[in-house]
């Protein structure tokens, strides 16, 4: 979506309270903490790093599958400054004792991701991460943060598919609320529209595709002429035809929260 719809996590998505179950480090490593590999299986959004809602651009989900004794991860994110656009990725797993690293190859793009002092519940995965990215197999980035995501349980994917009108919000001081138009399409594409004249046109674009992962809707798109943009936003609910969608973003230092309410207006 061409708009800023920040999200406030907290705010939307209700973590249960749970007991928690731990899965640290032993002494001896190559102990796998038997609860570890069925606790973590399930859909994962990337939320929170360092106690930090993270910019909702830099979300991620990670799902997590067991087929007989084996752990296997698929990743959906949308990153422009790795060149990152995978939906429902194949990873690498590998557990040794109680880490376990990710590996995902897209292109000349491959992350690395080592999960330790892990704690797990039915609704809220918490994690040392160690983060790399290769180009071209140099590394390009690399991190190491506390991570903490929530399961979803949603899925919007079949939900949206179709022409919406809404409008857009914001807490952000002097934000002025404005309509808008936008039609998701079953191949994967999506349309954008304007307001001329009391009448919504469509704008037209290079390409504009999307992929929605439970309740994260990832966009980018091309104007002619422009350079892609692109934008995460995060389901937060439907109800009686209306849907909410919000996102986080960082301006002037500060978090904003702009939410969108759409109608449905073509099935």
């Amino acid at each position: 979506m061409k708009k800023r719809i920040l999200w406030a996590f907290a705010a939307i998505l209700t973590i249960c309270s749970a007991s928690v179950f731990t899965a640290c480090s032993s002494d001896d490593d190559n102990q796998t903490d038997p609860k570890l590999v069925d606790n973590i299986v399930g859909k994962w959004l990337y939320v929170e790093y360092d106690e930090q809602t993270v910019e909702t651009e830099e979300s991620s989900v990670t799902t997590f599958v067991k087929e007989g004794s084996t752990l296997k991860a698929y990743i959906s994110q949308s990153s422009k400054k790795y060149d990152l656009w995978v939906h429902n990725q194949p990873a690498e797993v590998k557990i040794d004792g109680n880490k376990i690293t990710i590996t995902m190859h897209s292109g000349n793009v491959t992350t690395v991701e080592e999960m330790t002092d892990i704690t797990v519940n039915d609704n809220d995965l918490r994690y040392t991460s160690k983060y790399t990215v290769y180009k071209n197999d140099k590394v390009f980035d690399d991190m190491i943060y506390q991570l903490r995501c929530i399961k979803v349980k949603d899925d919007y994917s079949k939900i949206f598919i179709g022409r919406w009108e809404g409008t857009i919000t914001s807490d952000e001081p002097g934000y002025t609320p404005r309509p808008f138009c936008e039609e998701y399409l079953t191949d994967g594409t999506n349309i954008e529209y304007e307001l001329v004249d009391d009448q919504w046109v469509r704008v037209e674009a290079d390409y504009a595709e999307y992929f929605i992962d439970g309740n994260l809707l990832c966009t980018r798109w091309k104007y002619p002429g422009k350079e892609e943009e692109r934008e995460n936003s995060i389901f937060a609910s439907y109800d009686n035809g209306i849907m909410i969608i919000k996102e986080v973003v960082v301006r002037n230092d500060k978090l904003y929260t702009e939410t969108s309410t759409l109608r449905k207006v073509v099935k």
